[in-house]
């Protein structure tokens, strides 16, 4: 029973709120990872060029937001609380590895290292699409749009994308839609 109740702290994350929306509640840590993951296999399965291990990239956007848990999801527009994110994060990964089971403890700690720290093309990949899965999910709730510009998306984004012309025109696609359809005019 020990190592089944150390597995639920996983299942934690489906409590932890976005600020996105979904129907009449917020998108939880646990269904963006979701998506992230559709979104990762829809590329992988595009890109002609480049060789990338895609189980690695579907384990790092699998535990990339597990420390959520411990210290919930700050939104990228909260410029003061995003600072302060990456140590409270880094303290609620080594508070979550004393609490998960082996042997994925290890795994969450090390996946969740190489995705901040983005020294691999996969972990790079896996945060271009974590960064991408937010701007898709988001067209659906214009709404949530209010006070966002171009020009913010472009500078906390756009330079995720560059390694990968796939993940790029996505964005860019996304930014044009958003153009036209008046969702930074609000």
């Amino acid at each position: 029973m020990n190592t089944i109740n150390k597995l639920r702290k996983f299942y934690e994350l489906k409590k932890i709120e976005r600020a996105c929306s979904v129907a009449q509640r917020k998108e939880s840590s646990a269904e963006h990872s979701w998506s992230s993951l559709i979104l990762a296999d829809y590329f992988l399965s595009t890109m002609k060029k480049q060789k990338i291990d895609r189980v690695k990239v579907y384990e790092l956007l699998m535990y990339h937001d597990v420390v959520e848990i411990e210290c919930g999801d700050v939104c990228i527009s909260k410029e003061e609380q995003h600072k302060k994110s990456k140590e409270s994060e880094q303290k609620a990964m080594v508070k979550l590895k004393k609490k998960l089971p082996d042997p994925l403890s290890q795994k969450f700690a090390d996946l969740f290292i190489e995705f901040e720290e983005g020294r691999t093309v996969e972990a790079r990949f896996a945060k271009a699409v974590d960064a991408l899965d937010a701007e898709i999910h988001e067209l659906d709730y214009k709404q949530d749009w209010v006070g966002w510009t171009e020009e913010f998306l472009r500078k906390k984004k756009q330079h995720k994308f560059k390694e990968f012309p796939e993940l790029e025109a996505m964005f860019e696609k996304t930014i044009a839609f958003c153009r036209k359809n008046g969702y930074f005019e609000q």
